[in-house]
């Protein structure tokens, strides 16, 4: 069986290099120098514009906000989850009586 052989002046493709015999697998990259990555671009991000008055709204009103709209999620998994328990309990126990 003959293989051709690549030119030496012939650049090769990482896969190509993957399935050449070892000693050309070196000869290739070794041939490929360090790698050039390319810089990243630097991100400009906008400074927020300065606050004039400060922030007179007190803390008791939307923390009790808060903690409602937490139990209220919370209720409703749970009433969710009891739902589909029950369901699941009557289906299972529905399938196994005769």
């Amino acid at each position: 069986m003959t293989t051709s052989q690549p030119a030496h002046d012939e650049q090769l493709s990482p896969e190509l290099v993957l399935v050449l015999p070892p000693e050309d697998r070196a000869h290739a990259l070794a041939a490929l120098g360090p790698p050039a990555w390319p810089m990243p671009r630097l991100r400009v991000v906008a400074r927020p514009a300065p606050v004039d008055e400060p922030f007179d709204e007190p803390l008791g009103p939307s923390l009790k906000r808060l903690v409602a709209a937490r139990l209220v999620s919370l209720g409703v998994i749970f009433v969710a989850a009891t739902v589909l328990t029950l369901t699941l309990s009557l289906v299972a126990h529905a399938l196994r009586t005769p």
